[in-house]
């Protein structure tokens, strides 16, 4: 009974991962205005099919139900997340040697 119960706990926690990276494309939103560039379309899959696979390289909390501009998060300290997102997106794609986007209509669709 003791081994069934811990079998199942281990499936569990192994498919929460798959879990959140099947959400896919989140859409970006300013939700202080409308973004001047336009909203950002961000692919996890993208992201993981180049080895990001741990969710702590962007949402530093570990917390990926928060968005960077969320309240509580960056939202009061960073300029509504606007500070935040750009050093954390654009500061990891300028390391990429030109092989990530790094200008603004390469994220932003208008």
């Amino acid at each position: 009974m003791i081994k069934r119960n811990v079998l199942i706990v281990c499936c569990i926690a192994l498919l929460i991962p798959a879990f959140i990276f099947a959400q896919g494309v989140v859409k970006v939103k300013k939700t202080s205005a409308a973004p001047k560039q336009g909203s950002v379309t961000f692919d996890h899959q993208i992201h993981k099919s180049k080895g990001i696979t741990d969710c702590k390289t962007c949402h530093h909390t570990g917390n990926t139900a928060k968005k960077c501009g969320d309240s509580g998060c960056h939202w009061e300290t960073q300029n509504k997340g606007y500070n935040a997102i750009h050093s954390k997106c654009l500061g990891c794609h300028r390391t990429k040697g030109g092989k990530a986007p790094t200008l603004c209509n390469q994220c932003h669709k208008r």
